[in-house]
């Protein structure tokens, strides 16, 4: 895996948000929510993809969408695979934890527009959803299920700098998995709870010396869950995010297109 991300980091999001600001309004200010979306546009009238991926309901694109299975000690976890078009191989692979209201399929539109532009992507159920076969002690402990995908991640794209990525639970359990020393190169928590399954993340902020990036939207989550996540991010020398609003991946794709904060996700995972 690569080293810390730092300060190059930072320079890439700069450039994605200021590439974006202001033209139509004359603002000058700029945050994530002036950046304008860009990039590859997912078809919304069909064709979807058909088969193996069961329950999915996924556009057809030039992205490479196969089913896959994680596996590991008492894990047997259904997975998506999402690669860049013609298999070629990905900048970054982005390992995506999903919410509560979802399971794998839910990144979908993410992770194909991610492919699109070059980054490859692995979801996959969590215990205790979607077709999740998990007899470990603990279903709530993250390590086990992140490390088994990124087992996976290493066969399918050895040596690729890989980020996690988790959206509101999978916000948590990112947050999680990092301060518990699983082995990846940058970590995104959109709108993670402050404290999930009984874990503060500020009592394990200290553990986590990779700088990730903290979205979260006060309008939808609350100033109080707004100032935790801040906080968050500032005990981690982290990247904070203030999006206007939405929750978890409603943050990362906008009518068909990557949001602001998508294409910055897909900047700081291939910075």
């Amino acid at each position: 895996m690569r080293s810390v991300k730092g300060v190059a980091a930072g320079v890439a999001i700069l450039g994605v948000l200021m590439a974006g600001c202001g033209a139509e309004n004359g603002a000058e200010d700029g945050g994530a929510g002036q950046a304008k979306e860009s990039g590859p546009l997912l078809p919304t009238d069909g064709p979807y993809l058909q088969g193996e991926l069961g329950g999915c309901f996924l556009p057809e694109t030039d992205a490479g969408v196969e089913p896959m299975q994680v596996a590991g000690k008492d894990l047997e976890l259904p997975a998506i695979r999402f690669s860049p078009p013609e298999d070629r191989a990905p900048s970054a692979v982005l390992v995506m934890l999903h919410q509560t209201d979802g399971d794998r399929c839910g990144w979908g539109d993410f992770a194909i527009l991610a492919a699109l532009q070059g980054v490859a992507g692995l979801s996959f159920d969590q215990c205790g959803y979607g077709g999740a076969d998990c007899t470990i002690e603990d279903p709530d402990d993250p390590v086990p299920q992140v490390e088994a995908a990124l087992a996976e991640v290493e066969k399918q794209w050895p040596g690729a700098p890989v980020v996690l990525v988790g959206a509101s639970m999978g916000g948590s359990q990112t947050v999680r998995a990092v301060a518990a020393g699983v082995d990846v190169d940058g970590w995104v928590d959109l709108s993670g709870p402050s404290n999930w399954a009984g874990v503060d993340l500020a009592s394990v902020a200290d553990s986590i010396s990779t700088p990730g990036l903290v979205a979260i939207a006060e309008d939808t989550d609350g100033a109080e869950e707004a100032d935790a996540a801040q906080a968050l991010a500032q005990a981690t020398s982290s990247e904070f995010v203030p999006a206007e609003a939405g929750h978890g991946w409603e943050l990362v794709v906008e009518e068909g297109r990557l949001s602001p904060l998508g294409q910055q996700i897909v900047a700081y995972a291939t910075s």
